[in-house]
């Protein structure tokens, strides 16, 4: 496989989608070094996308590192959930509810 700034946008946007939902079942177990790869891996690819999604991203990444410090149960807040669905949605994939 290439270098990520030769993937094709849509392949790095599912693996992000891919990513954003691994993150939040780290969060729920607690797992934070299993998450912070995977936030470094989204922040990595989001450096070739879009800047709306670059700053989403970096949102995405400070509630969860705020969850983490904050909450010691690691529990998937509103904060958060918001965070993931606006990166989710800013990556062209539909939300339904």
């Amino acid at each position: 496989m290439g270098h990520i700034s030769h993937e094709l946008p849509i392949r790095s946007k599912l693996h992000m989608l891919e990513d954003i939902v691994q993150i939040i079942q780290c969060l729920h177990r607690g797992q934070r070094h299993a998450a912070e790869k995977l936030l470094d891996d989204l922040k990595l690819r989001a450096l070739y996308l879009e800047e709306g999604i670059q700053q989403d991203v970096l949102m995405f990444a400070e509630q969860v590192f705020f969850q983490y410090d904050y909450d010691p149960y690691h529990k998937i807040t509103s904060d958060v959930q918001r965070a993931a669905d606006r990166l989710v949605e800013h990556l062209g994939f539909v939300i339904h509810k």
